[in-house]
């Protein structure tokens, strides 16, 4: 009698134990982040940074806000745009609504950045989002700081994060 009484407590035990890794396995599952291109695919509860170049918009040379018409450049812009693609792929039920986080980092301190939409507005988990980064410079102290800037070289860090409502 006392072997079954032990025998059953084992089995309940065992059946614990297994229904507890599977609901931790489960609730494990990390969906993958990945960059393809412009297209950023945010896994829950992720943050996906993207690397990209002043150069790599293909609009023309960066000269601060006010001094294109008098600007040498052969193309010179005063802004450049660079639009993302963000797709939220949630764990959860289909529809989910999060809210989504933008930053853009530079070691280039005159450069100023704009969101569109904003950081901190809504996404919804399976509809795309089409986020635009606008870049600006501010006129640097004088010519010898706006050589010293080497446009062609600079890079810029933009952080999207996505965090469930």
């Amino acid at each position: 009698m006392r072997q079954k009484k032990l025998v059953i407590g084992l089995l309940v035990m065992l059946a614990l134990v297994v229904s507890s890794f599977t609901y931790a396995y489960w609730n494990s599952i990390d969906l993958e982040d990945s960059v393809t291109g412009t297209s950023v695919t945010i896994g829950e509860g992720k943050t996906v940074t993207v690397t990209a170049s002043l150069t790599s918009s293909g609009s023309g040379q960066l000269v601060p806000s006010g001094f294109a018409a008098s600007s040498i450049s052969a193309s010179p812009v005063e802004s450049l745009q660079y639009t993302f693609t963000i797709n939220w792929a949630d764990n959860s039920a289909d529809g989910a609504t999060g809210t989504i986080a933008i930053s853009a980092t530079s070691t280039e301190p005159l450069l100023n950045f704009a969101y569109s939409p904003i950081s901190g507005s809504a996404i919804t988990e399976g509809t795309p989002l089409v986020v635009t980064v606008t870049v600006t410079l501010t006129e640097p102290l004088d010519q010898a700081a706006y050589d010293a800037l080497q446009l062609a070289s600079v890079t810029f860090d933009v952080t999207f994060t996505v965090t469930e409502d």
